[in-house]
Formats: C-alpha cells, sequence, structure tokens
C-alpha cells in the first residue's frame, strides 16, 4: 500500500524505518539534513510500516506490509522504491552537502547498485568463496564486498536479483560468509553481495568521497551548518579525510553527543530557527550522565547483590 502519485517520477532519494519510534526518529533527522542542503531537491521518500508525525514531512510514503523489523527490509528496495530511479540512504545517516552529484557516481551503475570492491576468491577482503556460494557457485567470478548505507536502484529488470536475495533469505543457514564473527547471523550485507555477484552487478568502485563512516573514524571538525568535514578514516588503504556528502553514523553510535548534537542542530536550521546554547549544553550533559550511567550500572550489578548476600547471611547467623 501507498502514498504517492500514480505516474512514477524519474528521480529521489528513499529511508526506511520500521518498528520502534527512534527508527522514525532517525529518519526524520536524515529528513531535515537533506531539506537545509537539499532546500530543491528531488523528492525524499520514507518506506514504513504506518505514517505518523514522523512521516509527515516526507514527500511520499510507502507502506510496507508484514515488515521484518530489521535491516533485511532492505532486501525490499528492488520492490518498494518509489521511483524510476532511487538512492536509498540510510536512517542513521546525515547530509553534509547538496547529494545531486551522487546521481553522477551511480550513473554507470547496474540496476542495483552499491558502493565497493571485488576481490579473487581467497583474498582476506573477500566476504564468501566460490563453494560459499552454494548453488549459485557457477554463477559467481569473484567476491564483492561494499559499504552500507547507500544504494542505488532503477525500476527494471530486478525480478531475478529479487528472487536470488529471496532465496538466499530462505536458505541463509546453506549459505557462509567470511568476515561476520557470528555464522548463520542473518544480515541484508551478505545476501545483497551475493545476489549481485550472481547477477553480475559490479559495485561501483569510485566512492571514496560519498560518506564517512562514522565508527571507523577518527573526526576533526564536524559542522552541519557549513558542511565542514574533517576526518581521518582509513580504507581500503586509502586514507580519506574531509568533503564528503553524508556521514553514516551507525545505530550504535546515534546516542553520542556528536550524532545528538547535530542531529538538533540539523533539525533548527531545516526549520528556520537558530540552534539554542542551552539545549545544546543540555544534550552535552545528558549524553555524559547517560554514558557514566552505561558504565556504572554493570558494576552496581555486580557490587549490589554481594553486599545483599552478604547483610543476608549475617542476619541468618545472628551477628545482627
Amino acid at each position: 500500500m501507498t502514498r504517492y502519485s500514480d505516474i512514477m517520477r524519474t528521480r529521489g532519494f528513499v529511508t526506511i524505518a520500521t518498528g520502534g519510534e527512534i527508527y522514525y526518529k532517525l529518519a526524520r533527522n536524515l529528513l531535515c539534513s537533506y531539506r537545509f542542503h537539499n532546500p530543491d531537491g528531488l523528492p525524499f521518500a520514507i518506506i514504513c510500516d504506518e505514517e505518523n508525525k514522523f512521516t509527515s514531512g516526507f514527500d511520499d510514503v510507502v507502506l510496507m506490509d508484514n515488515p521484518s523489523f530489521s535491516p533485511v527490509d532492505k532486501l525490499r528496495l528492488s520492490d518498494l522504491a518509489p521511483y524510476d530511479e532511487t538512492i536509498f540512504i540510510d536512517s542513521d545517516c546525515l547530509v553534509y552537502r547538496n547529494l545531486d552529484g551522487l546521481w553522477d557516481i551511480f550513473k554507470n551503475s547496474p540496476d542495483f547498485g552499491v558502493l565497493g570492491s571485488l576481490y579473487p576468491f581467497g583474498s582476506s577482503e573477500a566476504w564468501f568463496t566460490k563453494e560459499d556460494a552454494g548453488p549459485f557457485q557457477d554463477k559467481v567470478s569473484s567476491s564483492l564486498a561494499y559499504q552500507g548505507g547507500i544504494l542505488f536502484v532503477r525500476k527494471k529488470g530486478l525480478e531475478e536479483f529479487s528472487a536470488i536475495c529471496q532465496y538466499i533469505y530462505n536458505h541463509y543457514s546453506d549459505f557462509s560468509f567470511n568476515g561476520y564473527p557470528v555464522p548463520g547471523i542473518l544480515t541484508d550485507d551478505t545476501i545483497i553481495a551475493l545476489a549481485c555477484s550472481v547477477c553480475g552487478f559490479n559495485p561501483v568502485t569510485k566512492w571514496h568521497k560519498v560518506f564517512c563512516y562514522f565508527p571507523e573514524s577518527d573526526i576533526k571538525r564536524m559542522d552541519i551548518k557549513t558542511g565542514d568535514l574533517k576526518y581521518l578514516w582509513l580504507v581500503e588503504d586509502i586514507s580519506l579525510g574531509e568533503d564528503c556528502y553524508l556521514v553514516h553514523f551507525g545505530t550504535r553510535f546515534i546516542d553520542k553527543w556528536l550524532y545528538r548534537r547535530e542531529a538538533y542542530r540539523g533539525r533548527c536550521l531545516a526549520g528556520g530557527r537558530r540552534p539554542l546554547i542551552s539545549v545544546l549544553i543540555a544534550i552535552r550533559i545528558f549524553t555524559w550522565f547517560e554514558g557514566l550511567i552505561r558504565c556504572v550500572w554493570p558494576i552496581i550489578l555486580r557490587i549490589v547483590p554481594l553486599k545483599v548476600k552478604a547483610f543476608v547471611y549475617r542476619v541468618i547467623h545472628g551477628s545482627l
């Protein structure tokens, strides 16, 4: 079920939010950063499981039936992408400049495009071997690995790709992937990588200025208002450092001070408001206090029961 024009528009962006409210808040933050840096930009849609106050600002809303409430929902992009050409952006990203240049990066992409590299079987960087590809081993000649968070979908001829993704999903335990510490843990990245390899969808290799991956980067400077970014990220033996389109924070890091600060400032800028110093200070204090609790709480859980047990022991033995 969808809410968008019956005439599919040519190009646009999309993100996904299903499940808890936090994912809708992330999508709203992404949209605000996009609106500020792309005031006259292309439409931005959301694929979600319900309409609410966080989806109202999107140009188009695509309602997903029977979502998995996990990153695996991205496997349905080939069916649900709302435009002829769609660039998907993870909701835990923020935009730092105009995104028009992304279309040039994907202009020669296959119908389902990823940013990454091809590796020969046996390479330490390869995500899977020929034998790991199961029934598809005769159709793969190399191993594809890619950077998640940004995907490209062209709405034509993706029936085979979609069917292969579904097959791998349904028989995931029959496959094996390198670089994932717990074998058998279902991931959208591995499914998409293998499906792209089977279909001959080679990755876009010139992508290194597209985004900064926060979990692996040393952030030197970050200002969502000016788009000023300086960071150190070593990937594929290339040292990256400034002026990219997006920052991919990762859901494990959205409770950090830098994300909360930049998301708040992005919401203010998109709404034409000036960020309040008092709110920024409050966010900083709250983030510090929350981090302190996370560090101390495991210690409390270990110490308090011991004290309780000691107290009970003394009561039982009449020492109190």
